[in-house]
């Protein structure tokens, strides 16, 4: 009995002990967790993406061969055209006339060896920097609308390229050296001995208007539409899509908010409106930084559904517009909205203002070639009309009327004459040339 006591000391002993390191692996245990790989959320793209060359394309090239005009508006020949600029090393840029006149820029286009290439918009020269390669690392702050490209010295494989602006008439000058200038000649140059001529309409004080001296045959279409879901558009836009609220206004307007934003959706001009309020700002964004902010915006969503091109930039309130086209031609319609309209804000888009509707396929059978004026003829019209004077107009062009069927099932996209004044489209038709009221926007 007497080793009872000990044994119970020393057993009470190994208990603690126990206990203590018991405790201890408790307080210092690390379990082995397995990495679980974080899985983003999928990126929700509405179409393609595209890049900035895609939206900035050219819709005239004329050509001055032994004092007259040839031009195009094909959309192949312009395709061409920006591709053969791909890699061109534009040297010396620099500023050769700050007040150039109409009178100036009409001579230099008149000049023999010059082609002239316009762009509907203008352009920032940052934004032909996946194009050309400036040898200057930063560009000016400018922009143009006009490119005049004199190929009188290309045997020695130099070409001088003048860089008009419409806006702030501003000229720039640059030079360009090309190992391959014979292909130039070869691609660009030589075939538009072929193309059809084209009329200088001068006018006093303005510069002049060049459009197609013989009779156009286009395509009338009829395309199937494709309407994609304002839902999509929910989840590129708001930040937490799950707590959006849809009402609906009327039987044809729908309403998306969140208390922050809000998305209102027109069925009958087949469009929507996001807003976003406390973005507004009366900061005016330099144009290079709006052209990149507003493309990268629409383009990470896949925004560009169909051949979209940048056509204006205002300023002064950091709108940029991109116009649909169809087979190179721009779309107009006072039944369905046809452009895609950014305005920047505070850091973000504040509002953005587009179509949901896509054109699908084509039915082949409902295809017609319509045989459309000249551009001399056109002119020699409005010349009798009172209510369009010649000077107040920015261009003459070619483009496609949009309508819609009433099952809205399908679209009819008819070539027509239009003109443009002052950011407002008119088109013109034998019926309404005796008194053109309709302007489109």
């Amino acid at each position: 009995m007497k080793y009872i006591e000990p044994v119970k000391s020393v057993v009470l002993f190994l208990l603690v002990m126990l206990s203590v390191v018991l405790t201890f692996m408790i307080w210092t245990y690390t379990p082995d967790y397995k990495f679980i790989e974080q899985t983003e959320g999928k990126e929700i793209l509405i179409g393609p993406q595209k890049k900035m060359e895609d939206v900035i394309r050219p819709y005239k090239a004329i050509y001055r061969f032994d004092k007259e005009f040839t031009g195009t508006v094909s959309n192949g020949v312009m395709e061409d055209i920006m591709e053969a600029f791909k890699g061109w090393n534009v040297l010396d840029l620099m500023p050769v006339n700050n007040n150039l006149t109409a009178n100036s820029v009409n001579e230099m286009i008149r000049t023999n060896n010059c082609m002239t290439v316009f762009f509907t918009g203008e352009i920032p020269y940052s934004a032909f920097n996946s194009i050309f390669q400036f040898a200057d690392k930063e560009l000016p702050e400018t922009t143009f609308n006009r490119m005049i490209i004199d190929w009188s010295n290309y045997n020695n494989k130099d070409l001088q390229v003048f860089f008009i602006s419409g806006n702030n008439e501003v000229l720039m000058r640059s030079r360009v050296s090309l190992e391959n200038a014979n292909q130039f000649v070869r691609n660009i140059i030589e075939p538009a001995k072929t193309y059809g001529n084209f009329k200088e309409v001068e006018r006093d004080g303005f510069t002049s208007l060049y459009v197609a001296n013989e009779k156009i045959e286009s395509a009338k279409y009829t395309y199937f539409i494709d309407m994609q879901s304002p839902d999509i558009f929910k989840n590129v836009l708001f930040t937490e899509p799950n707590n959006v609220l849809r009402t609906d206004e009327s039987v044809t307007t729908e309403k998306y908010q969140d208390g922050m934003s809000l998305m209102t959706v027109d069925k009958n001009l087949k469009s929507l409106i996001f807003v976003y309020p406390t973005a507004e700002s009366s900061v005016r964004i330099e144009p290079s930084k709006l052209l990149t902010d507003s493309f990268e915006f629409i383009n990470e969503h896949g925004g560009f559904t169909a051949d979209y091109r940048y056509v204006s930039t205002s300023t002064s309130n950091n709108q940029l517009d991109y116009q649909l086209y169809l087979q190179g031609l721009p779309v107009y319609s006072d039944q369905a909205i046809n452009r895609i309209t950014t305005v920047w804000g505070d850091n973000r888009i504040f509002r953005y203002k587009r179509p949901y509707f896509t054109l699908d396929t084509d039915a082949p059978s409902e295809k017609e070639i319509k045989e459309l004026p000249s551009g001399s003829e056109i002119v020699e019209k409005i010349q009798k009309l009172n209510n369009i004077v010649l000077s107040d107009i920015d261009e003459i062009v070619v483009g496609y009327y949009l309508t819609q069927d009433q099952s809205e099932l399908y679209m009819t996209l008819e070539p027509c004459w239009f003109v443009i004044r002052n950011g407002v489209w008119t088109k013109l038709t034998p019926e309404t040339l005796g008194g053109v009221k309709n302007g489109l926007e």
